[in-house]
């Protein structure tokens, strides 16, 4: 098994912890950009640079709306789960609602 991510050191760095503790022990992480990289892909809209935003604030809760509405009409949240995430879940975790 693998992860594919890409080249951000914050990744690689967080990967490594979570094997040192025990977690994905017997799992590969691999750095190739663009390869089936989906998870980095899904949030590509969002990434790109909006000179609208007034502050980090105002920024950090538009994308949290575009992200819930996003997850909401996205193909394969709607037919179930997704990597053992519901949709429910994923709205009320975005939201700040306690599960």
């Amino acid at each position: 098994k693998a992860i594919v991510t890409d080249k951000a050191p914050s990744l690689g760095s967080a990967f490594r912890k979570l094997q040192s503790v025990g977690l994905y022990t017997k799992t590969d992480h691999r750095t190739v950009k663009y390869l089936n990289n989906l998870i980095e892909q899904d949030h590509r809209p969002i990434k790109r640079r909006n000179k609208f935003y007034q502050s980090l604030r105002t920024a950090s809760s538009t994308i949290k709306g575009m992200e819930t509405i996003r997850g909401i009409y996205k193909k394969n949240r709607r037919n179930g789960t997704l990597f053992g995430f519901s949709v429910s879940t994923e709205i009320k975790v975005l939201m700040g609602i306690t599960a």
